[in-house]
């Protein structure tokens, strides 16, 4: 939200006596072109911001300059609590615990309790039910090595069982699903490289630096999911089921109610593994009706499972 990115670089230039647009466009993930429309809407908004050109120019923000508290409104000052109630929920809290004061100063005490009831009032909890408790200090580890331009060693495993010794140059982590990542320049490959943090092994933050370099964000996966070929399938489903494939594939179409219990539903799907995989996940109480060709391929991989349990 523009709010929040507001904020942000209201922060970070209190914290710096002066940044570049470039690289707030790239600790912002935005374009250098937004960064001077959110520096336009400060000035008008009366915050004292100026940016010189030249080499050795930059955006900057007056000397001990503090944040007049009717610059947010109760609404933003809302969301701003509730996106960071979210982000503590999957990285330590101590460290938002100063961000917390600090937002919390904006709130005038008149409306301090209504506030603080409606942050309370939508909750973003992304953490699993079971939770990789190895994950969190190497979480850690890699914020600081990202904070502090540091090296970031460890022992990584592939999806084909193949290990090998990393040392990584930490740019960015990424939640996707219930899954952290990592995207970093790999020394030993010599290029951006992307790793899945379950599959980290020995981490440890080196004492050795880094000149950071020029990193671009790419979503995971390559090519986006939308992208991908999708085909329509009919499944005939238990009720329970319903909430759980619409969370996972959006819309649904129901066809009809076989009984009490059942109900032939008819979705998009992308017949790959992960596709193929999560349907043989849901077990007996679903079954792919058509096409043909998705049920046969459904039971040469149950038929391939069995054959492990004769």
């Amino acid at each position: 939200m523009k709010t929040e990115r507001l904020l942000t670089i209201i922060m970070i230039l209190l914290e710096q006596k002066q940044i570049s647009a470039s690289r707030l466009a790239e600790m912002l993930e935005v374009s250098v072109r937004t960064i001077y429309r959110d520096i336009d809407s400060l000035a008008q908004s009366g915050i004292p911001v100026t940016t010189q050109t030249g080499s050795k120019g930059g955006i900057s923000i007056m000397e001990n300059y503090k944040i007049d508290k009717r610059f947010f409104t109760n609404s933003d000052i809302t969301s701003l609590l509730i996106a960071l109630e979210s982000l503590a929920n999957n990285i330590s809290p101590i460290n938002l615990q100063h961000t917390f004061e600090k937002i919390k100063t904006l709130i005038p005490e008149h409306v301090s309790e209504e506030i603080e009831f409606k942050a309370n009032q939508i909750a973003v909890d992304l953490t699993p039910w079971t939770s990789n408790r190895k994950t969190q200090p190497v979480l850690e580890n890699i914020k600081q090595g990202m904070d502090q331009n540091k090296l970031f060693s460890f022992n990584y495993e592939d999806n084909k069982g193949q290990k090998t010794k990393r040392i990584v140059e930490p740019y960015r982590l990424v939640l996707k699903e219930i899954s952290w990542y990592l995207q970093a320049y790999c020394q030993s490959k010599q290029d951006f490289r992307t790793f899945k943090l379950s599959r980290i092994d020995q981490a440890q933050l080196l004492s050795q630096t880094f000149e950071p370099r020029a990193f671009n964000t790419k979503p995971l996966g390559g090519e986006p999911w939308t992208k991908k070929e999708l085909i329509t399938i009919q499944l005939k489903i238990h009720r329970t089921l319903k909430d759980q494939l619409i969370d996972k594939f959006g819309n649904i179409t129901v066809l009809c109610q076989e009984d009490e219990q059942y109900l032939t539903v008819e979705l998009r799907f992308m017949a790959d593994d992960y596709g193929y995989n999560f349907l043989l996940g849901l077990g007996e109480r679903c079954e792919c009706l058509a096409p043909e060709y998705v049920r046969i391929e459904l039971k040469k991989r149950i038929r391939k499972l069995l054959s492990l349990y004769d």
